[in-house]
């Protein structure tokens, strides 16, 4: 890094712009790097250099985006494997535009469009490969990390009340509104005034001070806060630092709220791709216009579906089920009949995903409060136990992601459970972030129900819909129930009002414990809560 006049993603992308493609090569550890950085994620190294790569690769995922003519017509994005060990995202030139395939060897090369280089793949006529890459970045296996003193805050805190509100369409509200009504009920339902709160968890897509003007309009003086912002896994990522808040007694009462009314708002989709672009900017990705998040779940099917069989049949069966336990929830915002032939005849958007793949657009304001088991006593609801929380990132970009088939729940679960002492049998029912049907194959292989590659087979028939093996999503999840930008707060409060008994006609019968688990950005941030009743403890 000899050169301090500007930034290795100015000096790579000037390299592009002249048409030449580089990427970077630790002089230390000798490993290759892409995207282009500072130092060596490999050793930590500033040692690095931008070599010439050979520019053979082999598609490792590919997705269809699907427009109509008038939009501009389909187009590829495809993740490609260097034959030097590192993946970047792409796009292969070909006609017609979905005739790549996994496997398929390309070559690279440069196209400068009015001054900006890009970096695009050609198909070369050498073999098709079936070997699986190597995996790259954190190890799925690595060790579980579970201090004495997590397992000492196992049941330390309770979760006192909680509240949804405009679930579907509030027309009419600011997403600050919603997330008010849903903060006063849940305070009411613990049977606490907004002046007893001096605990606050909070998170929005749109601003990055979030905790301030909520703050400001709820009236409270927290002596705690944790604006920390995961996506949608954030509200379940809260539960832990909250616990540690509350047992330091720094607080007393946490508020963790949510709300967001991207349905009805008059903010446009191109004003959100562009704030976007400002808040969470993704050079290496966004050139090659992938309809995110769509498009990178989108990749993730294709890959299980390649590696493991998975079939667009068995993904139907996540959405069916979905929509089964909505039948059943009454705030549940789509709950009309769904077949398997429905999802697989929908209109494709991402190939292989469909509409009927994909999570819901509602608005909606979530919250729950949080308080030290020794008050339980004193609670108007039946206290719902926090027995283990854990959160693991391992990327922001798709690109990043060591196997797509692979999450970092199989780290936040396995330190969760250890954390709760508790195994996956012992779940009694389970809430996942299921913003596409693959979320829910993929967090029930990562989190140990069923071994990996076999989430599809383990949703046949029924297996998760009511009166199947595993009650998962009870209120239909993100699928069918509600999706307001970010969904990990409902699987929280789903889990609770199970543990309460108070689900009314989707309620499990003998529940005393529950998963809930969230995700956030693109596959990128996971976190897992193990939840109980006090015969749990």
């Amino acid at each position: 890094m000899s050169d301090t006049k500007s930034g290795v993603l100015a000096r790579h992308q000037a390299e592009l712009d002249a048409g030449r493609f580089l990427i970077q090569k630790c002089g230390d550890c000798g490993q290759h790097i892409y995207f282009p950085r500072e130092v060596c994620p490999h050793c930590g190294s500033s040692h690095l250099a931008l070599v010439t790569p050979t520019g053979l690769g082999t598609v490792y995922s590919v997705t269809t985006v699907r427009r109509k003519p008038d939009a501009g017509g389909d187009y590829n994005v495809c993740l490609i494997d260097l034959d030097e060990g590192v993946r970047l995202m792409s796009r292969v030139e070909t006609s017609p535009v979905d005739a790549v395939e996994v496997g398929q060897r390309v070559q690279a090369r440069v196209v400068v469009d009015k001054g900006q280089g890009v970096v695009v793949f050609d198909p070369v006529s050498t073999p098709m490969t079936s070997a699986k890459p190597v995996p790259r970045g954190p190890a799925a296996s690595a060790a579980v990390h579970t201090s004495t003193g997590l397992k000492a805050l196992r049941g330390s805190a309770v979760i006192a009340g909680v509240a949804t509100f405009g679930c579907g369409e509030a027309t009419g509200f600011t997403e600050m509104e919603v997330l008010a009504r849903a903060a006063h009920a849940a305070v009411a339902d613990a049977g606490l005034k907004m002046s007893d709160i001096d605990g606050l968890c909070t998170a929005s897509v749109l601003s990055t001070m979030w905790p301030m003007p909520v703050t400001e309009y709820l009236g409270i003086n927290p002596r705690y806060i944790n604006g920390t912002m995961l996506g949608g896994s954030s509200f379940v990522a809260h539960l832990l630092p909250a616990m540690m808040a509350l047992q330091s007694g720094q607080c007393n009462a946490v508020l963790v709220c949510y709300g967001s009314t991207q349905r009805t708002s008059t903010f446009g989709r191109a004003e959100i791709a562009q704030a976007r672009r400002v808040m969470d900017p993704q050079p290496y990705e966004t050139p090659y216009a992938p309809m995110q998040p769509l498009s990178a779940y989108a990749l993730a099917t294709r890959r299980h579906m390649h590696e493991f069989g998975t079939t667009r049949r068995q993904l139907a069966e996540v959405a069916v089920a979905a929509r089964a336990w909505a039948q059943r929830n009454p705030e549940a915002f789509m709950r009309d009949p769904l077949s398997i032939d429905d999802v697989l005849k929908a209109r494709m958007i991402s190939d292989p995903l469909s509409v009927r793949d994909c999570c819901l657009v509602t608005d909606g304001g979530g919250a729950f409060v949080l308080t030290r088991a020794d008050r339980a006593r004193d609670l108007p609801q039946k206290p719902v136990y926090v027995l283990g929380n854990a959160t693991a990132n391992w990327n922001r970009q798709v690109s990043s992601m060591h196997d797509l088939t692979v999450t970092a729940a199989s780290q936040s679960g396995r330190e969760a459970f250890a954390m709760a002492g508790l195994k996956p049998a012992d779940m009694d029912v389970v809430q996942l972030y299921d913003a596409f049907t693959i979320n829910t194959l993929l967090f029930l292989e990562d989190l140990g129900f069923c071994k990996k590659g076999e989430g599809g087979a383990f949703v046949e028939g029924g297996a998760i819909a009511p009166g199947g093996r595993l009650a998962v999503n009870t209120n239909g999840g993100g699928l069918s129930c509600t999706h307001p930008g970010m969904y990990g707060i409902f699987t929280v409060i789903e889990a609770v009002r199970q543990l309460r008994g108070e689900a009314g006609e989707r309620q499990v019968q003998g529940v005393k414990t529950a998963l809930a688990h969230g995700n956030g950005g693109t596959l990128s941030s996971q976190s897992t809560a193990i939840l109980g009743t006090f015969e749990t403890l």
